[in-house]
């Protein structure tokens, strides 16, 4: 049974593990209760919006600039195949454009100032659309400690801020931003056995501070902007360190 957090207002379930969370497809639980247009073209679209949309995140969580820019130049070519609505042709326009932007990119920071605005242009067709959004399954408490089980909270907390633009959904961003500002780890736990890392500590503190941040704004505007900056940091953390989403997570 879900459970209401007040301070968040969302709805809390217990989950079977962080694992299967990360990697459960939000877009078909999504898809299967949405009230879409019954246009098998949109339908289609979407599908495939989800996919490279998620595609495009995980490659700048990664600090995969090449694989960003390859994803990103996938969606902004999508075909349209048959009539569509103007208005929604509209908001694949925008979308294909906020694409081209990641594509384009000359750094990695760079493509992650394009992911906030690019899943605007999915919040804001989705909600023309009508499509609806499940409720926010929140990890545990922290149980553990070291570089791992931190990385799996960051990584669930990047896809629900994610979220919160793209669906879109308050709640989604929110409980997010909550697990992101968390107490960072030490230094030295994230290089076990090793010289701690001055740059690598830096930025475990960074994305800390951008989760808090997060947690005080509802301007859209904003979120975006933080939104880029905490991919920026997760990809750059990850090129030092190693690890992130796997390329064939989404496929």
């Amino acid at each position: 049974m879900c459970r209401r957090v007040p301070r968040l207002g969302v709805f809390v379930a217990p989950c079977a593990g962080m694992r299967a969370l990360i990697t459960t497809s939000l877009a078909a639980a999504l898809l299967a209760s949405c009230q879409y247009p019954q246009s098998p073209t949109v339908q289609f679209r979407m599908k495939d919006h989800d996919r490279q949309g998620l595609a495009i995140r995980d490659a700048v969580a990664r600090g995969d600039l090449e694989g960003a820019r390859r994803e990103a130049a996938v969606l902004a070519q999508l075909p349209v195949a048959g009539p569509i609505d103007p208005a929604w042709k509209e908001k694949l326009d925008a979308m294909d454009t906020a694409a081209k932007h990641v594509a384009d990119a000359a750094s990695l920071k760079d493509a992650a100032r394009g992911l906030g605005p690019l899943a605007k242009t999915c919040g804001d067709c989705h909600e023309m659309l009508g499509r609806p959004w499940p409720a926010v399954e929140m990890p545990g408490d922290r149980a553990s400690t070291g570089v791992r089980p931190d990385m799996v909270r960051h990584e669930w907390a990047a896809s629900q801020m994610w979220d919160g633009l793209a669906i879109p959904s308050d709640d989604a961003w929110k409980a997010g931003a909550m697990i992101l500002s968390e107490e960072p780890l030490a230094p030295e736990a994230l290089t076990p056995g090793k010289s701690p890392v001055g740059r690598v500590g830096a930025l475990e503190a960074s994305v800390h501070d951008l989760g808090r941040k997060a947690q005080t704004t509802d301007q859209p505007e904003t979120r975006m902007q933080l939104y880029g900056e905490t991919m920026a940091t997760c990809g750059e953390c990850h090129r030092w360190l190693g690890g992130g989403p796997r390329a064939e997570r989404q496929r």
